[in-house]
Parts: C-alpha cells; structure tokens; sequence
C-alpha cells in the first residue's frame, strides 16, 4: 500500500514526511531531529545507559518510518563503548524516492561510516552490522505478526499517533512490549494519553509521566520490574 507523501521542514531546520490521507506526519513539526533526541535518546537510550553498567544492550523499535531514530542511534554510538543490538519493524518501507526527499544527509555532519541515504539502503530482513559497537536488523513485518525468543533492554514505541493507528496503542499490545521486555527493561513513547498509561500499568509496567518535547506537555516511560 502506498500512501502519497510530502516533505516538511520542521522548527529544528530537519524535515519529516507527512501522509495527508491520514493527517498525519511521521515526525513533530516543531523538530524531527529535537523531537527524536529528546524523547527516545536522551529519556531511553542514553537514560538506560547511564543506569547500567552492561556492555550491551538490545533496542527494539516499533515504526522504522524514516529510519530516523535508527540513525541516532547509531550515530550515538560513535562515541559511546556499550554495544547496541538494534532491531526495527516496519510494516510499510518507505521507497528510497521519498527518503531522498529529506534532508538528513546535510543536516548531519559527515561520519567515515555511513551517511543518512547509505544507511537507508541497508537490506532488509538481513543483520546489517556497520561498526563493533552497532548493528542493526530491519524486519518488514506488521508488529501484531512479529515473534521473538529473543528479550530486549528498550523499546521505542514509534507508531503513528493514536488518531491514526488507534489499535497499536490497545492494552494487548502494551502487554506484548512487556513480553517482550528484560527485567529492568524500558518502554519509551512520545505518547501521553490516559487510556495507554493506564493499559500500561494494568499490564505490570511501573509508569512514569515525563515532561514532553517542544510542542508536547507530557510523554510516558514504562519500566518491566
């Protein structure tokens, strides 16, 4: 299924993509980049870091999207010594027509390793291992479908906001992410609604509100005891 899509420059001076069909974009008009750091990096990845002294952990992305959130993650690695374990699921990738439309290649400063577009190309399904301390599988698959023996340390819940994908934010799912969690295991969203903080206590995750990004007063962190 593919859904026409536009490009946006958002507040930061990074761009996102928006589906008018669904009205809705796949970043926060008020910064793609601000908003990502802030909610999944500086309250998830690098909270967890500095609150375990492990050399790696396992980061499980629900909504690939833009693939944004998958390159901060590994551009934090750069200088960072635990390792990361990435995986994503996406059940619609983006053609790499729209991808070219953002401007994340120049808004980034260069690395020796990979620039925004080459880490786009990384094959699917496949264990993409860029650098020791990061790789990163990419799974086109629906998350309702998704199976896994494997635990992981944190889950960014990135799904398309509640008016636009409503079930991905049901209490089965919410229990799902805690199945799938390590004890001492992170849940992180940009999300704030009553109803998804409530499903998330009900399900045994210990719940904190958190003060949101720009343009946002609240989002959610879970923690599996």
């Amino acid at each position: 299924m593919y859904l026409k899509k536009s490009s946006i420059l958002t507040k930061d001076g990074s761009s996102t993509l928006r589906i008018d069909s669904l009205n809705e974009s796949y970043h926060s008009l008020h910064g793609a980049v601000t908003e990502s750091e802030f909610v999944y990096l500086d309250n998830g990845l690098r909270f967890w870091q500095k609150s375990h002294s492990a050399s790696k952990a396992s980061v499980l992305e629900i909504g690939y999207g833009t693939g944004l959130l998958a390159f901060l993650s590994f551009l934090n690695q750069l200088n960072n010594k635990m390792e990361i374990d990435y995986t994503s699921l996406e059940a619609y990738p983006l053609k790499i027509k729209d991808l070219e439309r953002l401007n994340y290649n120049s808004f980034f400063e260069s690395n020796q390793h990979q620039s925004f577009l080459d880490f786009s190309k990384l094959p699917w399904n496949n264990i993409n291992q860029i650098i020791p301390k990061y790789s990163i599988l990419k799974h086109n698959i629906f998350f309702e479908d998704f199976k896994s023996e494997k635990l992981y340390d944190i889950i960014y819940y990135d799904a398309f906001g509640f008016h636009a994908q409503p079930n991905l934010w049901e209490i089965e799912w919410m229990k799902k992410c805690f199945d799938l969690l390590n004890n001492g295991g992170l849940w992180i969203s940009f999300c704030a609604k009553g109803s998804v903080r409530r499903g998330l206590q009900k399900v045994g995750f210990d719940v904190e509100r958190l003060p949101g990004p720009p343009g946002k007063r609240e989002m959610l962190r879970a923690i599996k005891p």
